[in-house]
């Protein structure tokens, strides 16, 4: 690759529109795995007849605690972590077969499986800790300490994993960008793909639930991060990834950038109040 043109595409135009692209991304897979879960966790709770009230945020059970059953716990808050870790799994297979397509927005897979790995194993840890979410299931199942931290570790080697796996399809995106990943735009492609689109995604998404935040998504923004800095380290101490000399055309993908925006203002407006549903009639 010609000096000048190394130097074009580690432009600031460039830096922004990738910016663009994959922050986009980040928060639209975010909103994939969060309220795929939650209208399954609501579709679920019909099977029990349990009314509730659900927001943008925060499903509300109207019921008394000894109307719960172990089967309904364990369904209604063991299900949406389990579609989450096979959707993972899946979208991490469809970006690794269209890894040598040059699309921009096909990092969007790449951050789905991230999210809903970290949703999973983090939840393992985090639900474990403080009783929420899948915690729930366990404490229902009565657990004692050494089961429990038994979990916590599956959660914290599932973390680890899910960054070691996601490192190379990640350093494989930089082909909708540049013929080649090495030395001189790694450290570009790190910041650009990856570490400034995770620090707006995730300032977004915590805005988006102001005033009052879920609180799995209170901790896991930050063992997503450090996912992250994991996942950068180990693509800037790669061998050099050569491509192709198909000539790239770096530019902000407008629609789903406006899709985005759009989906994340109906969600976050069109639940703010209120809606009830009483399965029963």
């Amino acid at each position: 690759m010609e000096e000048s043109e190394i130097n074009t595409k580690l432009s600031r135009k460039y830096f922004w529109a990738i910016v663009a692209n994959s922050t986009t991304a980040y928060i639209l897979a975010f909103l994939s795995v969060f309220y795929l879960n939650h209208f399954l966790k609501i579709l679920l709770t019909g099977l029990f007849d349990y009314p509730i009230t659900f927001t943008y945020d925060t499903i509300y059970f109207l019921i008394e605690n000894y109307e719960w059953t172990h089967d309904s716990v364990r369904l209604i808050y063991s299900a949406g972590p389990l579609l989450m870790l096979v959707l993972g799994i899946i979208s991490l297979v469809l970006f690794i077969n269209m890894s040598d397509e040059p699309g921009r927005m096909k990092i969007f897979f790449v951050w789905f499986s991230l999210h809903a790995f970290n949703f999973v194993f983090s939840g393992l840890v985090i639900g474990n800790i403080l009783t929420y979410g899948i915690g729930h299931v366990f404490n229902w199942m009565y657990l004692h300490d050494t089961m429990k931290m038994l979990v916590a570790l599956i959660g914290f080697f599932g973390l680890l994993l899910s960054a070691i796996v996601v490192t190379k399809p990640i350093a494989t995106s930089a082909l909708s960008y540049f013929n080649r990943l090495d030395e001189n735009n790694s450290p570009f492609f790190i910041m650009s793909q990856i570490i400034v689109p995770f620090l707006l995604g995730a300032g977004t998404i915590l805005v988006f639930f102001l005033p009052e935040i879920p609180i799995q998504e209170k901790y896991s923004w930050i063992v997503l991060g450090v996912l992250l800095i994991i996942v950068s380290g180990r693509i800037n101490s790669m061998e050099p990834m050569p491509f192709d000399l198909e000539e790239r055309k770096v530019g902000v993908s407008w629609p789903v950038l406006i899709f985005t925006i759009v989906v994340l203002l109906a969600l976050r407006f069109g639940l703010e109040n209120s809606i009830s549903i009483s399965w029963g009639g």
